[in-house]
C-alpha cells in the first residue's frame, strides 16, 4: 500500500497519528523463526542489515509479513540518515546499528489479513511482535493529529502518518487509508532526537 499525501495536519477520531519515520520502507516475512526483507534498494537487505535476523525470535506467530520503516542508529541511539544511505549505497558497511519500527501487518498465523480493519491488523501487530530496544511497534494517538504534528515539529520532524482505524491494506494508492501529512518544523533542535524520544512523541 502506498500513502496519499495530505494537506495539513487535522484531528479526526477515525484516525491513528504516529511519527513519518526517517529511515525506507520495509517488508519483513517471517516463518519457522527465519526473516526475509523487501527493500526496494537492496537485492540483499539481510546482507546490508544481518542485525534483523534477530526479528525472527521476537515474533510470536509464524507467517507474518509485517510493514514498517527500517533505520540506522548512531551511537546516542538516534536514526541517522547519513548512515543509512552509506548502508544502502555500502551493505558491506557496518557503521550505526539497524533498527525497526512495525507499522501495520498484512499477513499473521499463514493467513492473510489485508481485508480486516486497521485496528485490528495493529492490535494483533502489537501482541505477536515481542519489542526490545531496536525492534518496536510504532507508538500513535487516536483522533489527536494535531497535537501529534506539534510534538514532532518540536523534534524538527517534517511530516506524520495518519492511518484510517477502519480501513483495509490495499495495493496500490490507499485511498485514504493512509496518509503522509506535512508537518511545519520548529527550528532544527541541536541534537536530533532519539528513537526512544520519537516514540514517545513528547505528548
Amino acid at each position: 500500500m502506498e500513502p496519499d499525501l495530505g494537506t495539513a495536519p487535522f484531528d479526526d477520531p477515525d484516525y491513528r497519528f504516529e511519527p513519518w519515520w526517517p529511515g525506507t520502507r520495509v517488508l519483513l516475512f517471517g516463518r519457522g523463526g527465519e526473516v526475509r526483507l523487501q527493500v526496494e534498494q537492496l537485492a540483499d537487505p539481510l546482507a546490508a542489515f544481518p542485525e534483523l535476523r534477530g526479528v525472527g525470535g521476537l515474533l510470536g506467530e509464524d507467517g507474518v509479513i509485517v510493514d514498517g520503516t527500517l533505520m540506522v542508529l548512531d551511537a546516542d541511539g538516534r536514526p541517522d540518515a547519513d548512515l543509512l544511505r552509506e548502508r544502502l549505497a555500502y551493505p558491506e558497511v557496518r557503521n550505526g546499528e539497524a533498527a525497526f519500527v512495525a507499522s501495520d501487518l498484512a499477513w499473521a498465523g499463514g493467513r492473510d489479513v489485508t481485508r480486516r480493519p486497521f485496528a485490528e491488523r495493529l492490535e494483533r501487530l502489537q501482541s505477536l511482535l515481542r519489542e526490545t530496544d531496536w525492534c518496536m511497534v510504532a507508538r500513535g494517538y487516536v483522533g489527536e493529529g494535531l497535537a501529534v504534528a506539534d510534538a514532532l515539529a518540536s523534534m524538527g520532524l517534517d511530516a506524520m502518518s495518519a492511518r484510517h482505524l477502519g480501513s483495509a491494506y490495499r495495493r496500490g494508492p490507499s485511498g485514504g487509508a493512509w496518509l503522509r501529512v506535512p508537518v511545519v518544523p520548529a527550528p532544527v533542535p541541536s541534537r536530533r532526537p532519539t528513537l526512544a524520544l520519537i516514540q514517545r512523541l513528547g505528548l
